[in-house]
């Protein structure tokens, strides 16, 4: 049985042979072995041949007591044995053939936790190659870009919030997971209360909701601008999630920040999670990704977005348009 491995060890000498040693009193063979180093610790990454019968627990218990921390089993195949740099290139291979879209593609490089500063490099680097090619008109668009559960996209209204949207944004606070509103505020937060929620959607800078079947499922805002930037942030209802919607806010959030005067928009948001960096590549926007110690700092630019007018209106509600316009 192959395991694909992630681990932080203590970056000191023979932690790494302590973990190589209980492997060999298991009968565990290391195939592959990937080093990444941080500032707090060493993270690795092992393909290891277990004996038969060996379950994910029993993986995890090795490596926990050989020091490993933060410890990420998966059952994998050959295919995990090869390197990182090689595997986005193939990537890259299938996004430019039109095999695969971007975001997709960088859901796909990511998907192993912890992740480390050089992975976010990594797919920071893609994310510009690929949009210089797209820019030049070498990618082709895949045959089906949208996921099967995708909503088509007339059936999911983004606009403007008001005051009316009240009850629907506690509404679909209260259907987030813990994990995802813990994400949004960087703090655990039980219950959204009639006086925060006015206050988010009617206070300062702008917020725009997604509305789908009468329900809010996702919410951004838009800080002020100062100093030519402004701050954005997005929540979207869990169930709704890796369905576009995120990315449709964020068009429209910086949309309405270059109507404000902003040359750029700042979004940031755990560094362990690769959410951030697949968002920002499937709406096309331009980017930089920075790590900046555990939080992940993105900068999109606003140059080349102008204001659109209107395309249709619902109950009042201006739709906003999400396609860049062409520098």
């Amino acid at each position: 049985m192959l395991w694909r491995v992630r681990t932080t060890l203590a970056d000191r000498p023979g932690s790494l042979a302590v973990l190589a040693r209980r492997c060999g009193e298991q009968s565990v063979n290391i195939l592959g072995l990937q080093i990444f180093p941080g500032v707090d610790g060493v993270t690795d990454e092992l393909v290891l041949r277990s004996p038969d019968g060996w379950a994910l627990e029993d993986v995890a218990a090795l490596v926990e007591s050989a020091g490993g921390a933060h410890v990420s089993v998966g059952a994998c195949t050959e295919h995990a044995l090869v390197d990182g740099p090689t595997r986005f290139l193939h990537v890259l291979r299938d996004v430019v053939r039109g095999g695969l879209s971007p975001d997709a593609a960088l859901a796909g490089l990511l998907e192993t936790t912890p992740l480390t500063a050089t992975e976010h490099a990594r797919a920071a680097a893609f994310a510009e190659v690929v949009d210089e090619l797209r820019e030049r008109g070498l990618v082709v668009p895949p045959q089906d870009d949208v996921p099967e559960a995708a909503p088509v996209t007339g059936d999911v209204l983004v606009r403007k919030a008001s005051y009316a949207d009240t009850a629907g944004l506690m509404a679909m606070h209260g259907r987030c997971s813990h994990d995802t509103v813990f994400r949004h505020y960087g703090a655990p937060l039980a219950r959204l209360d009639l006086r925060l929620a006015r206050r988010m959607l009617v206070g300062e800078g702008t917020a725009l909701v997604a509305v789908a079947g009468g329900d809010v499922v996702g919410f951004a805002t838009v800080a002020p601008v100062e100093d030519g930037r402004a701050e954005v942030s997005l929540l979207v209802e869990d169930r709704w999630q890796r369905r576009g919607i995120g990315t449709r806010l964020l068009g429209a959030a910086t949309r309405q920040a270059a109507e404000d005067g902003a040359e750029d928009v700042v979004m940031r948001g755990p560094a362990e999670s690769p959410a951030a960096i697949a968002l920002v590549f499937g709406s096309g926007l331009r980017a930089r990704v920075k790590l900046s110690g555990d939080e992940l700092v993105v900068t999109i630019s606003t140059r080349g977005l102008t204001a659109v007018p209107e395309e249709r209106a619902v109950s009042g509600a201006t739709v906003m348009p999400l396609r860049p316009t062409p520098a």
